[in-house]
C-alpha cells in the first residue's frame, strides 16, 4: 500500500499553481495542476449527487426546454432541482455547468472547462469559473409569454488571452421573453427573443445586442433547436465576426427521463473566418450531456 501525502503549499507558505503528491515510501513527487484537480472535484461532486438524489424531479418530457444552445430562455429549473450539464467543443474543449432553482423563481449556477481538455496537448483552463443567474418576472399564461432576466458571463468555445474574451461572447446581462404553443397534433413549439450586453467586455460596453430561438419538440424524446444572433457586438474593436451573425442548430435526444445528448451545429453561416481561431472554414460540431434531478 502506498500513502500518498497533499500538500498545496510551498514552504514559503504560497499556494501552488499545482498540487503536490509524494508518495510515502518512494518520495517520488507527482504535480497536478490546481485547474485539473479544481475540474475533476466538481465532475466528481455531480456525480455523487446525480447517483445519490431521489427520484421525484420533473422530467425533460414534461417541462419546456430550459436550454437552448447558447442564448438563454425565460425557463428554469423548478424549485429544489438542479441541472447537471456536459459540453464538448471543437479544439478538445470540455465546459461543465451546474444550474439549481434555489426558489420557484430564481436560479444559480456555475461553469468551468477549458480547451484541449480532450487529447494529447496541455490543457489551456479557462481563467475563472464563472456564474449565471436568473430570476423570472413573469410567468407564462395562456394570454403572455414568461419573462426573465439575468446575467451570464460564460462564453464558448475557447479562450481567448490577446483579446481578453471568449471564441464566441458571453451574453452578459440580459432579458428574455418565452412563448410555448401545443399544436396537436404535431407537436410544441417554443418561440424566445431577447437582448444582452455584456459590460465585463471592454469591446461591448454600450452596445447591445439581440438574440432569437425556436424550439420544436416532435416526440417526447425528440427536440429540434435553432437560434440566432446578429452579433452586434462582435463588429468592432478586436472582433472575429464579419457581420453575418451566428447561427446555431440543435437536436436533442431525451433518451431517459432526466438524461438528454444534444449535438449542436455551431456558426452555420461561418461568421468566423480568423483563421488563428478557426483553422477549417465550416461549421463547429458539438455535444451536450444534460440531466436533472431534484434534491
Amino acid at each position: 500500500m502506498v500513502l500518498v501525502i497533499f500538500s498545496m503549499y510551498d514552504n514559503q507558505g504560497y499556494i501552488r499553481k499545482s498540487a503536490v503528491f509524494r508518495t510515502k515510501f518512494s518520495g517520488e513527487v507527482k504535480h497536478i495542476p490546481l485547474n485539473s484537480l479544481v475540474m475533476m472535484l466538481i465532475l466528481i461532486l455531480c456525480i455523487i449527487l446525480c447517483i445519490s438524489a431521489p427520484l421525484g424531479a420533473q422530467d425533460f418530457s414534461e417541462r419546456p426546454l430550459q436550454k437552448l444552445i447558447d442564448c438563454p430562455s425565460a425557463g428554469g429549473p423548478e424549485k429544489g432541482s438542479y441541472d447537471f450539464e456536459l459540453r464538448t467543443y471543437p479544439g478538445g474543449g470540455v465546459l461543465a455547468g451546474f444550474t439549481v432553482g434555489l426558489f420557484n423563481r430564481f436560479v444559480v449556477g456555475i461553469s468551468y472547462g477549458g480547451a484541449e481538455i480532450i487529447g494529447f496537448d496541455q490543457p489551456d483552463w479557462n481563467p475563472q469559473p464563472c456564474v449565471a443567474a436568473s430570476y423570472r418576472l413573469i410567468d407564462e399564461t395562456m394570454a403572455l409569454p414568461a419573462l426573465s432576466v439575468g446575467f451570464n458571463d460564460q462564453g464558448y468555445g475557447a479562450w481567448l488571452d490577446e483579446e481578453e474574451r471568449y471564441q464566441f461572447k458571453a451574453k452578459g446581462f440580459y432579458g428574455v421573453v418565452g412563448k410555448n404553443f401545443s399544436i396537436n397534433p404535431l407537436g410544441e413549439f417554443g418561440a424566445h427573443f431577447g437582448v444582452n450586453t455584456n459590460p465585463m467586455v471592454e469591446d461591448d460596453e454600450g452596445i447591445i445586442d439581440l438574440f432569437t430561438a425556436v424550439d420544436y419538440r416532435m416526440t417526447q424524446q425528440i427536440s429540434l433547436i435553432a437560434e440566432y444572433s446578429p452579433g452586434f457586438n462582435d463588429q468592432k474593436g478586436d472582433s472575429t465576426g464579419i457581420g453575418r451573425g451566428y447561427l446555431n442548430f440543435g437536436i436533442r435526444w431525451t433518451f431517459a427521463e432526466r438524461l438528454a445528448i444534444d449535438l449542436h451545429l455551431r456558426d452555420i453561416l461561418i461568421n468566423q473566418e480568423t483563421s488563428t481561431i478557426r483553422p477549417g472554414k465550416n461549421f463547429g460540431r458539438e455535444i451536450r450531456i444534460s440531466y436533472v434531478e431534484q434534491l
